[in-house]
């Protein structure tokens, strides 16, 4: 079970490259950014390494479920609906832009809210599958998509069009004081694990999780490619420019490879399949916990058929996704990623501090 959990810290690392987190590191590179990304690490390698022992404590439940056994209905319902809430934000940013990014890099006739339309149907169909399901349909995605976005991120670090003197200008500015925003981006690369307070209820009683030193490592080398890359490739001053950073950054890149040149359209594609995975597994949690709320719920992680709850509040996701294309445009979806990706951060400790507490309390009174 060891690996389903790295596949969730491998997922949401790995997705940042397409959301607005490394434009929001460029516009602080001169006034922060650095710094914070200093900090990131140690603060979300805490909070993932926190967490994991926590969970430890409460084996096969997730967090409605801990939630429920030591406070009322009165206290768990708000913390539930505001969790739902965070990944539903998420989930519907990433899957809002990156259907006017297909629309804009592949197919410009084609109109967003059809494309918009069609990934809000497969997220679905996923998204109302069993937790037990939806574990394993994040490890065929990643194990089909990870090895090929591997090697373009290597083939980016090796490329000759990177000016590393552009990247070591940048670097020098690692004195400025960290800012909140620049770090509510880079401590989202960790937050994978977060995940597993749903997914935890498919953990055997006995799951102990190995090679813990694969949060820190993997996450941070991520970080520093999705931070410094782009200004190799664009210039110190150019970088900022651009609203999708990476999708710049890879049609700079060239491949060799038969039929195969165009670095950006196998990116997209890879990307395409990472964001209604991500999409689906942040719907997915956010059901489970509006579930949860609801009374005479009883925790399944594998039924035989789809409850109707799940298709109810997962239609109720699609109209609010469709809503927010049509109400929201890109720079103010890029402020509220902004904003949201600080709550976020809050949000976490708050969540893992309460764990904790719970987690105490427990081994108290046993």
């Amino acid at each position: 079970m060891n690996r389903y959990f790295y596949y969730n810290v491998f997922l949401v690392s790995l997705l940042n490259l397409m959301l607005f987190i490394p434009h929001i590191l460029i516009n602080y590179r001169y006034n922060g950014a650095v710094s914070s990304m200093i900090i990131a690490p140690f603060i979300g390698t805490g909070l993932a390494f926190l967490f994991i022992r926590v969970m430890h404590k409460f084996p096969g439940k997730g967090l409605p479920e801990i939630l429920e056994q030591f406070f009322s209905k009165m206290v768990a319902v708000p913390i539930l609906l505001f969790n739902a809430a965070i990944w539903l934000i998420a989930s519907i940013i990433a899957v809002v832009s990156y259907a006017v990014l297909i629309n804009r890099f592949f197919n410009p006739d084609t109109s967003p809210l059809i494309v918009l339309v069609l990934l809000c149907l497969v997220c679905a169909y996923a998204a109302t599958r069993s937790s037990l399901s939806m574990i394993f349909l994040i490890e065929m995605g990643l194990l089909i998509n990870m090895p090929l976005i591997v090697l373009l991120l290597v083939k980016a670090i090796r490329s000759n069009a990177i000016s590393w003197d552009a990247v070591r200008t940048v670097a020098h500015y690692w004195s400025q004081p960290p800012k909140l925003q620049p770090l509510g981006a880079a401590t989202f690369l960790f937050t994978g694990y977060m995940h597993y307070a749903i997914f935890n209820r498919v953990n055997p009683p006995n799951f102990r999780l190995k090679y813990r030193w694969l949060i820190p490592v993997s996450c941070t080398l991520i970080m520093l490619i999705t931070f410094f890359v782009p200004i190799g490739f664009n210039g110190t001053e150019t970088v900022d420019d651009y609203l999708y950073l990476w999708s710049v950054t890879s049609d700079s890149m060239l491949m060799s490879y038969g039929f195969i040149e165009r670095v950006l359209f196998v990116f997209l594609i890879l990307y395409l399949n990472l964001t209604l995975i991500y999409t689906a597994s942040g719907w997915h949690q956010a059901m489970e916990f509006i579930k949860s709320c609801l009374p005479h719920n009883k925790i399944n992680i594998d039924p035989e058929k789809t409850p109707l709850a799940n298709w109810i509040i997962v239609s109720t996701f699609i109209i609010m996704t469709i809503a927010t294309y049509y109400l929201v445009n890109e720079k103010q979806v890029s402020m509220i990623s902004s904003a949201w990706l600080s709550v976020r951060m809050f949000t976490e400790v708050g969540v893992v501090g309460i764990l904790f507490i719970l987690a105490l309390r427990r081994k108290k009174s046993s």
